[in-house]
């Protein structure tokens, strides 16, 4: 038994309203996700890490030129910004589920229901019927699925609007607000933000045998609700709190008795989150085959495992979304780069499998496929095969 890594998880409370931009915008109308990306929480717990542990007067970008770079805690966490690889990754903090325990995550682009309120029966399938038995249409579900009791909602939090008026620094007056044609809108703005008392089920896991982990508990539990998250932290959004967070050890045990639940032989892939891949292609068997291999050997401490030959099913239920991000070692936003979005599902069959496979399998659902890895993009789940049609 091989412990491969350290599972933080928790509870993240909003005390104040939150806006996580989404980068999309109707007017002055800003836009909010409804959920926490790996992305904002680990930027969030580095600039916190950057400033504790710098023994410099202000942080430095030049890191690979500091004389403590070496033994630099930052460095190790977030080694992927210097072509090592990262020690933490941030998984994405989704609504919790208060009835169950559950957390709402996106919906599988599979998924479709009547549109009969009183009806309202589910179909999960690449080709639905398009007409359900009580004669309504069947339409895409868009939303989010409780992962504990199977609960939908269309949005699994409240979202409320505030308006704010634009301020101009250095005039020291109301500034204009320009619309995406550089027309002016005036001075008033609008925000989207999640309310308050929401709460999230957050997940970061440590790949690390040394203090790391009581670095990252330590930052999450006291310097992370000083600092609050998401936009306009400066007009009172953004202050959180932990309500609860638990240390627990991975080892690969826990892999070897989900891959014993896997069948390697038919399976399809279901996306958690973004998944950005090579040119905005999709997953192909060979990408998959080698971040499995990747998978198993951190788990398992072992070489890369010869696995079978798998082919990817004709069938497929994606869409596609931009993944972007602020750069904290270049202080400017990262590239776009196209993805998988969240709840797409790919389907893959393998004539001869072995145990080796459904083992990468099951250490890939820790590990996650693509770039960004630490960012919390590419996480999945692995599960049955799903029909191609449903009769009524």
């Amino acid at each position: 038994m091989v412990v491969f890594a350290y599972r933080l998880h928790g509870t993240l409370k909003a005390l104040t309203p939150l806006h996580l931009g989404s980068g999309l915008t109707t007017g002055i109308i800003k836009h909010t996700k409804p959920f926490i990306s790996g992305a904002v929480l680990r930027g969030v717990v580095g600039t916190i890490i950057m400033k504790a542990v710098c023994k410099h007067s202000r942080p430095r970008t030049d890191h690979e030129s500091c004389e403590y770079f070496e033994n630099c805690v930052y460095a190790r966490m977030f080694g992927e910004e210097f072509g090592k690889s990262s020690k933490v990754f941030f998984r994405f903090s989704y609504p919790l589920h208060l009835g169950c325990g559950g957390t709402f995550q996106p919906t599988p682009k599979t998924l479709h229901q009547c549109t009969n309120p009183q009806c309202k029966k589910l179909y999960d399938s690449f080709i639905p019927p398009k007409v359900c038995q009580c004669g309504f249409d069947v339409k895409p579900y868009q939303g989010y699925q409780c992962s504990g009791c199977e609960a939908l909602e269309k949005r699994p939090v409240r979202i409320s609007r505030i308006t704010l008026t634009a301020l101009d620094r250095q005039k020291l007056s109301a500034a204009q607000v320009l619309g995406p044609n550089g027309e002016p809108y005036g001075t008033l703005h609008t925000l989207e933000v999640l309310e308050r008392n929401s709460r999230f089920a957050f997940e970061i896991l440590v790949f690390d045998d040394g203090d790391l982990v009581d670095i990252v508990k330590a930052t999450i539990e006291r310097a992370l609700p000083d600092e609050g998250i998401g936009g306009s932290k400066s007009r009172g959004l953004g202050k959180i709190a932990i309500e609860k967070i638990d240390v627990e050890e991975l080892d690969s045990s826990l892999v070897e008795k989900r891959a014993e639940e896997l069948d390697a032989k038919n399976f399809s892939i279901r996306l958690i989150s973004p998944m950005v891949v090579q040119n905005g292609e999709l997953l192909t068997p060979e990408q998959l085959l080698e971040a499995a291999r990747r998978a198993y050997t951190l788990v398992f401490r072992k070489g890369k495992p010869r696995l079978p030959k798998v082919e990817r099913e004709g069938f497929k239920a994606v869409s596609y979304e931009r993944f972007s991000g602020w750069s904290l070692r270049y202080q400017r936003r990262r590239r776009i780069e196209p993805a998988l979005a969240s709840g797409s599902i790919l389907q893959f069959k393998c004539e001869e499998p072995i145990k080796e496979l459904a083992l990468s399998l099951a250490a890939l659902e820790y590990y996650a496929v693509g770039g960004y890895k630490p960012h919390g993009c590419g996480q999945i789940t692995i599960e049955p095969p799903r029909p191609v049609t449903l009769r009524v």
